[in-house]
């Protein structure tokens, strides 16, 4: 007889001897004939797909949204149309270069990555440009920091003076390109700062941490400006903020405007003549 259970429990559910087939009755194993037990280590073990299955599909339903945000910026060397017939925007061009400068037909290209002869797509770049008969602006910025009072009116005159189409890029045509086209819209047409920003846009792979949120900065202090004078923006009111009233990190400058307006062509001279010099040791 089973010993007695406690007064106000229950008893604990027998284990039984089951034998193990070859052993002459000699071996067993003990099992557990709690069926409440057993059922719910069955309900587990049938839990454990469906979770698995689920998380698949969140996973799947994520990478999804993700190449919906950022179709244009993997797919599509983020070219996007700034200003009607004037103003275009893209990343970094490499293969597609010919393509796109033949679609677009720019007049200008704002290159604001920089980059050396040293680099196949920057020497492309140029010589495709020199070819074609398009006006280079090389002008190299910083993607993590606040603009310069000095890069804000290169900015303006060469936007103000280029010959259009305008092609405006940097390396992922999501950050600097991003302030280069608010500039654009907010001069060439009227635009207020609060509708520029949108050029800083996830749709163009921006994404405001880590640094790159600073290119906001001029855009959102002059829209302040505005609010506390009681006056709507003009292009020309904005060109007198940047040179009156911006708050300027940048190095110190001996005036309020670039020493000298932007000229079309490398910084770095033709290239004919760079590699002349540099070319065979640079390029092995």
């Amino acid at each position: 007889m089973p010993p007695a259970s406690r007064a106000g429990t229950s008893p604990r559910p027998e284990r039984s001897i089951v034998p193990i087939p070859g052993t002459g009755g000699k071996g067993g194993a003990t099992v557990d004939s709690d069926p409440n037990r057993s059922a719910s280590a069955t309900s587990r073990r049938s839990r454990r797909p469906r979770r698995l299955a689920r998380l698949a599909v969140a996973s799947a339903v994520v990478a999804l949204a993700a190449l919906a945000v950022f179709h244009r910026p993997i797919f599509l060397g983020n070219v996007g149309e700034v200003a009607p017939g004037r103003v275009y925007r893209c990343s970094q061009p490499k293969g597609n270069l010919d393509a796109l400068l033949a679609s677009l037909r720019p007049g200008s290209i704002l290159n604001l990555r920089g980059g050396s002869y040293a680099d196949d797509w920057y020497l492309a770049e140029v010589r495709a440009s020199d070819r074609l008969g398009i006006d280079f602006y090389d002008f190299p910025m910083e993607a993590t920091r606040r603009p310069s009072r000095s890069e804000l009116l290169t900015l303006i005159d060469v936007i103000d003076r280029c010959r259009y189409p305008l092609l405006i890029h940097c390396k992922s045509g999501a950050d600097r390109t991003g302030l280069a086209s608010a500039l654009a819209l907010m001069l060439l047409e009227g635009r207020p700062p609060d509708r520029a920003r949108e050029q800083f846009s996830i749709s163009y792979g921006h994404v405001p941490i880590g640094g790159p949120e600073r290119l906001h900065e001029p855009l959102i202090e002059y829209e302040q400006w505005l609010s506390a004078e009681g006056r709507s923006h003009s292009p020309a009111l904005f060109r007198g903020w940047v040179e009156r009233h911006y708050r300027d990190e940048g190095p110190p400058e001996t005036g309020t405007s670039p020493s000298s307006p932007l000229e079309p062509g490398s910084r770095m001279g033709p290239p004919s003549e760079w590699l002349a010099k540099w070319g065979r040791a640079s390029r092995g």
